[in-house]
């Protein structure tokens, strides 16, 4: 991490929050006579995290002390107000969220650690409740980790629960494992509505998370890569070369994020909306034109440049007003990054051979900040090449998708997107895999002689 990067990190309003977060969260630990650890633990974790290893895919400081706020509050109020044992503090719900939200398994191990710590300082230090909490809540990361139905996340609940049950039923009888008391059956009790409750709960209020973290889970992009979605359904009566563009763009871009280990499911969702902009005017762009009307034939290319430009702002427009979540939103604003409109400006530079129009033909930005847009802004721009290439044999389209990254790159619209060199290489060699499949060589069949010979005879008879 750079010197101006840890600078954007650890702002004013930042430094803040955190002295604020750890002002409160200490005058409640001595308050309740709970053991500081967990605490120097979080601090411990987030300097890691953050600044030692430099883990891009964590959420901001202000987050994490607002998932820890969160803890802190429920495990509390789980043990003191309602009265029930530690071994019930949620930490299988509160994991299950941090899971689906920010979609980072090292995060979620990291939060298990402080949680599990946290309700064993609670309990006076009961080491059987830390290590009874740590196993259903690494359970519980490792089931819901990108799931894809929401019954995933009640089971993921249910049986992180029961493994937590198993550890604290083998810690606390050691080697008598045949005696089970009512005390046991009050444990699974307690283990089981916690895990199914919890998890139950978490998807209740999923987007009230969602919208206060401002991110878009994967049960969420489930819904929303539905296609009787208005916009898409308005994309394939209105602008149907567009829709399937944005669907081979998707193809593209679910492989190519696969293929490094991205949110695959967030960069296909991204795909099919990243384009909506273009329902506004959809007859100016090419896929849409019939082949024998060039609508900008008869326009300006500062006006063509305009309407082109503008299906960007618009696409916001569009997706505010369905209220798409803002993740889905950064794929509208970030596909063109800071490209140039190179069509028209060369029909811009024609007309005024002396005038400075680069600048003005650009897309206002800002460039792709993540892998996922980054990924569907090459898909883009490879998908509509691709449909010019008259002989797409395997090595052009190579030859092609090859230039198309190299050039983005050079251009530096990747530059804040965090993609490696080895990545690139990845979702190169997928895009060109996937390319090859849709262009794949159709077998000439021989035509059937004597077929065609008795059909031209039996023409011949009805004439």
């Amino acid at each position: 991490m750079n010197t101006a990067m840890l600078k954007k990190e650890i702002n004013p309003v930042t430094l803040i929050v955190g002295l604020l977060f750890f002002a409160v969260s200490g005058a409640v630990f001595y308050l309740y006579r709970i053991d500081f650890a967990p605490l120097l633990l979080s601090i411990v974790l987030v300097v890691y995290a953050k600044f030692i290893k430099k883990n891009e895919a964590f959420p901001s400081l202000i987050d994490l002390y607002l998932l820890a706020a969160i803890a802190i509050v429920v495990s509390l109020l789980t043990v003191t107000m309602f009265k029930v044992s530690a071994y019930g503090i949620p930490a299988i719900g509160l994991v299950i969220l941090v899971t689906l939200l920010f979609d980072n398994l090292e995060l979620s191990f990291f939060f298990s650690v402080f949680v599990s710590l946290l309700g064993a300082s609670i309990d006076e230090g009961n080491f059987y409740v830390g290590v009874s909490l740590l196993a259903g809540s690494l359970v519980a990361a490792l089931l819901s980790f990108r799931v894809r139905r929401r019954a995933q996340v009640i089971k993921a609940g249910v049986l992180a629960a029961c493994a937590q049950f198993i550890v604290t039923f083998i810690l606390e009888r050691g080697d008598n494992f045949l005696a089970f008391s009512n005390s046991d059956v009050s444990l699974l009790k307690i283990c089981l509505l916690n895990g199914a409750l919890s998890s139950g709960l978490v998807l209740g209020f999923l987007w009230v998370f969602e919208s206060f973290f401002k991110v878009v889970t994967t049960v969420s992009l489930l819904e929303l890569s539905d296609f009787s979605h208005p916009l898409v359904k308005r994309l394939i009566l209105e602008a149907p070369g567009t829709y399937q563009h944005s669907l081979v763009v998707a193809s593209l871009s679910e492989a190519a994020a696969e293929a490094i280990g991205a949110n695959a499911a967030l960069a296909r969702v991204g795909a099919y909306y990243h384009d909506i902009g273009k329902l506004v005017k959809p007859n100016y762009f090419i896929e849409n034109q019939n082949a024998y009307r060039d609508v900008h034939k008869d326009l300006k290319p500062s006006m063509s440049k305009l309407i082109i430009i503008n299906h960007v702002k618009e696409g916001v427009e569009l997706a505010q007003a369905h209220h798409l979540n803002p993740r889905i939103c950064d794929f509208i604003i970030q596909h063109h990054g800071r490209s140039l409109v190179y069509y028209f400006y060369k029909r811009a530079k024609e007309l005024e051979p002396d005038a400075e129009h680069e600048e003005e033909y650009r897309y206002p930005g800002p460039k792709p900040q993540t892998k996922e847009t980054a990924i569907v802004s090459l898909a883009d721009t490879i998908e509509a090449l691709s449909r010019l290439l008259e002989d797409p044999s395997p090595s052009r389209i190579e030859e092609m998708v090859r230039e198309v990254v190299r050039k983005k790159f050079m251009e530096g619209e990747l530059d804040e997107s965090n993609l490696t060199l080895k990545e690139l290489e990845k979702i190169t060699r997928s895009f060109i895999h996937v390319l090859n499949a849709l262009f794949h060589t159709r077998i000439n069949y021989p035509k059937d002689e004597d077929r065609n010979h008795k059909s031209a005879e039996n023409k011949e008879n009805k004439q």
